[in-house]
């Protein structure tokens, strides 16, 4: 930038953004009919952490069934981000295989009612994670399987 003064206030302003707020600027490069999916993909990352956050009791209420045994406890971060990536990281596979094989189907239902996650992302993270055996994941697959259609908005029909 040529201007100093800008380019100073958007330094300031990233590094308030990744200090602040953990969010880190990063380029990618994606054909561009893709562009649009990787907008929205990061969107549904920022407000899958954020929907953590304000659903504490329910996140908590996993995030103890989890850590109970074990050494190294996972936040409430990390496990959605461990649920969202495409890469899983072996260091949280027990937390993640208790997610699915300790858990109750009720504590699970209740982060889907909070949309921290939905059963698609569970069913998906199932998959990446390679967990097949938990005592949820027949039941996470059924309910992603289910589609519950929306009543349409627009037009009213005449009774």
């Amino acid at each position: 930038m040529a201007d100093q003064t800008a380019a100073e206030r958007v330094r300031r302003y990233r590094i308030s953004q990744r200090t602040k707020r953990g969010i880190k600027r990063v380029e990618v490069q994606a054909p561009a009919a893709a562009s649009v999916d990787v907008k929205k993909l990061g969107q549904k990352l920022v407000a899958a952490f954020k929907r953590a956050k304000e659903a504490s009791p329910q996140v908590r209420l996993v995030l103890s069934t989890i850590n109970a045994p074990r050494a190294k406890p996972i936040d409430s971060g990390t496990l959605v981000h461990c649920l969202l990536a495409i890469e899983p990281n072996p260091k949280w596979r027990p937390h993640i295989e208790a997610l699915f094989d300790e858990v109750s189907p009720e504590a699970i239902h209740d982060l889907v009612l909070a949309k921290v996650v939905d059963f698609e992302d569970l069913y998906r993270a199932s998959r990446t994670w390679r967990v097949t055996h938990g005592q949820t994941v027949d039941w996470i697959k059924e309910m992603a399987d289910l589609r519950l259609e929306k009543p349409f908005a627009g037009r009213h029909l005449a009774s």
